[in-house]
């Protein structure tokens, strides 16, 4: 739509009852509802978000088409105390200060997930941030409730891209990112700290609390939600990720949740057990998905690109984040998540931002069962002439815990395809037994074809020449999987010597009747993800 168009709904749009916009029918808040528990439309000709407390009434400033909000509204140290909602503008909500939701709790008992304040953002909304050291936090307590669809996503930025239009497809760090609070378990706190209410931990960002002793806390939900440009150094030393979980519950809905171009992790969880369906890492920098501190969740769909130029790790798991020494690798409750059917397109860059683009990484007595996954090193190899990096790796470099706990089955791959030229590596030697003791290999343990039986991993295939043309471990140009047989049991690929290698049987069939995270038939990062899809992105997929 033209400027001049735009400008002349928006003028309009107090004394017509639409204007089309292509996708948006603009129809702003003529009521001030607001009240002394939150509210929306700052009045009868502004449809800014607004609240009541204490007689007194806060409003974002409206310009005829964007949102202002200022410090009075809502910063670092003047946080929301009562529920408010973000209503939809065709513009975009700009603050200009970190947007915190609720008190922090630093000692005593914290709020349990939802009585503290709400904040509510509503479908298609664009929120963005003036200056790269805010973020949005919500603390234990309060929720956040970004409820998208696929045709009216919510879209977390910088200003320079989403009002000036300035910002480069690859630009990081124009904003912080959101930090997320909750009561659930981490292993940074002690049964003693957590059945007395005494589990404070310090989060990263400016000083906030997390950590309880209820697995099923709720800290809300994010559905159909991007999450474009974060990763400023909030704290001195301290870049924040697209998405910080720290000890939330699987209370929690998170569902179809994309990190676009971020400096440091796409998400990382620091304990919790909150799940995830439908998770898309696109140029995240550093690693696209971390965990650490006791997080077992579950991790189900997760398409993982790196960037042509940079990207650290698919995957990065810890026990302890904090300590990675000592008592840490074995600190109870043990990292050991669920990942189903993740893909994994390295750019095979060497000694990016934060290190090589690679594969997972599963270190310091972190475990990870991995299902019906790829993980492709010879995209980047064939389009880049880059020879790939390490496709798996269990890190033995301190201590043995990370591998002792592979070997009898507490971590575990199946119905998963490596393809790299370097399948495997576990940081001093290429065993599974242990630091210079004899044994069977890593990639023995992987395919079960040492001389010990590691009957727990089956149907994984390593592909050692995945740049060969005859491959065929995703489609060509796309990130699409392939099908299933008929009957939803098997995946049929080509390796290089253009054999079929069948992955999964009716014994063991693959989960859901595929590999990988997307399907072109069931394409669920179609028309809400940024930069992934033809008509929604800045730059071309180098991977096509």
């Amino acid at each position: 739509m033209t400027s001049k168009k735009f400008l002349a709904c928006v003028s309009l749009a107090a004394a017509l009852a639409g204007c089309e916009s292509g996708e948006i029918t603009l129809a702003p808040t003529n009521i001030d509802n607001s009240t002394t528990t939150g509210g929306s439309g700052g009045g009868a000709t502004n449809p800014c978000a607004s609240y009541t407390v204490a007689g007194a009434t806060r409003a974002g400033s409206f310009d005829g088409t964007n949102c202002t909000y200022d410090s009075t509204f809502v910063s670092e140290t003047n946080p929301l105390t009562v529920s408010v909602s973000i209503p939809l503008i065709s513009g975009v909500h700009v603050f200009q200060n970190s947007l915190f939701v609720g008190t922090d709790v630093t000692s005593g008992t914290a709020p349990a997930g939802g009585t503290g304040p709400t904040l509510t953002i509503q479908a298609g909304n664009k929120i963005a941030f003036t200056d790269s050291g805010d973020y949005l936090l919500v603390n234990r307590g309060s929720q956040i409730i970004a409820n998208g669809s696929a045709s009216a996503p919510i879209t977390f930025t910088g200003y320079t891209d989403a009002v000036s239009g300035t910002a480069g497809p690859y630009d990081v760090q124009l904003w912080g990112g959101i930090v997320i609070n909750g009561n659930a378990i981490t292993n940074n706190c002690t049964d003693t700290q957590r059945a007395s209410n005494a589990c404070h931990v310090t989060s990263e960002g400016r000083p906030s609390t997390y950590g309880g002793n209820n697995p099923a806390d709720n800290s809300g939900v994010l559905r159909y939600v991007v999450v474009k440009h974060p990763g400023f150094e909030v704290a001195p030393g301290d870049e924040l990720n697209g998405v910080t979980f720290n000890a939330v519950g699987a209370g929690t809905t998170v569902e179809n949740l994309e990190i676009y171009s971020s400096y440091d992790d796409g998400v990382e969880f620091f304990g919790g057990s909150v799940n995830v369906t439908n998770l898309v890492a696109l140029y995240v920098r550093d690693d696209s998905i971390d965990f650490s501190d006791g997080y077992d969740g579950t991790i189900n769909n997760a398409l993982v690109i790196h960037s042509p130029t940079d990207g650290n790790r698919c995957i990065e798991g810890d026990n302890v984040a904090s300590t990675r020494l000592g008592g840490g690798a074995s600190q109870t409750p043990i990292t050991r998540p669920t990942v189903r059917h993740l893909t994994c397109i390295p750019s095979n860059v060497d000694v990016g931002t934060h290190g090589d683009s690679e594969g997972p990484v599963i270190r310091y007595g972190a475990r990870m069962v991995l299902t019906d996954s790829i993980i492709d090193g010879g995209r980047a190899t064939a389009r880049f002439a880059r020879a790939s990096n390490e496709c798996f790796e269990l890190d033995r470099d301190l201590n043995d815990d990370t591998s002792a706990a592979a070997r009898v089955g507490e971590s575990t791959l199946n119905r998963t395809v490596l393809a790299c030229q370097e399948a495997y590596v576990s940081g001093t030697a290429d065993n599974i037994v242990g630091t210079g003791t004899p044994g069977d290999t890593g990639t023995q343990w992987i395919t079960n074809t040492g001389t010990t039986s590691y009957a727990f991993n089956t149907f994984n295939v390593i592909i050692a020449a995945p740049d060969n043309a005859n491959v065929r471990v995703l489609q060509p140009n796309t990130f699409f999987s392939f099908d299933s047989d008929a009957v939803a049991t098997t995946v049929t690929i080509v390796d290089a010597a253009a054999a079929n290698v069948v992955i999964g049987s009716a014994g063991d069939p693959v989960t859901g009747g595929y590999i990988g995270a997307v399907r072109s038939t069931q394409n669920w990062t179609a028309s809400w993800t940024y930069g992934l899809n033809a008509g929604n992105r800045a730059v071309a997929g180098w991977w096509e």
